[in-house]
């Protein structure tokens, strides 16, 4: 703050200029804490500008369970978890209404890289937009969106569960699929021993 005073200072702007100024930067300011996901609420639309492996027949994701996975090439935790995601995905693989897909905001370029070294079950997709990350900010202990998130979304499109991937599990999933009410509780932190994450 002491380096906007000073550089109004120098520029020898009155009070009135400075305060104005404030109240702009203020008032423009990303409005992201007073929309933060929260369990329970209508999940907003999914923003995908590529799909870029694994890519259905069918789009769509209505009156469809889905495992929401936010992740990034440069996230070495994200790649950490793809094996437990794959695994996941491989114990309930005969429910045809849940599909697991998994989205960054990068170029399908550089997220190809990636793909050709770490293997993916769910469906990949990108939205370069970015629309998706701001529309699923959510509430948590650092305040905003750190990586990876997992969000677990009914087949009403109703967010059932937000988290990070590694305390999901199968407690979690099968309650989500039944309706129940997911607790605290029923996710930990799983001691999982380390696997390659690379081919």
């Amino acid at each position: 703050m002491n380096y906007i005073f000073n550089y109004f200072r120098r520029k020898k702007l009155t009070m009135k200029k400075l305060l104005l100024f404030i109240f702009v930067l203020t008032i423009s300011l990303p409005t992201s804490s007073q929309n933060k996901l929260k369990v329970g609420e209508k999940a907003p639309k999914l923003n995908i500008t590529d799909y870029l492996q694994n890519v259905p027949k069918d789009k769509s994701l209505e009156n469809k369970y889905i495992l929401l996975e936010f992740w990034a090439t440069w996230c070495q935790t994200c790649l950490e978890e793809v094996p437990n995601l794959n695994k996941t995905q491989e114990r309930f693989k005969d429910r045809k209404d849940f599909v697991f897909v998994s989205i960054t905001d990068e170029s399908p370029a550089k997220t190809k890289k990636t793909l050709e070294r770490v293997k993916f079950n769910s469906i990949v997709v990108s939205d370069q937009t970015k629309q998706a990350l701001n529309d699923f900010v959510v509430d948590d202990a650092y305040g905003g969106f750190a990586l990876p998130k997992t969000v677990l979304i009914d087949n009403k499109g109703i967010v059932r569960w937000i988290g990070k991937p590694y305390t999901i599990n199968d407690v979690v999933i099968n309650k989500f699929l039944e309706g129940i009410e997911i607790l605290e509780s029923d996710s930990a932190v799983l001691n999982r021993p380390a696997e390659p994450t690379f081919k």
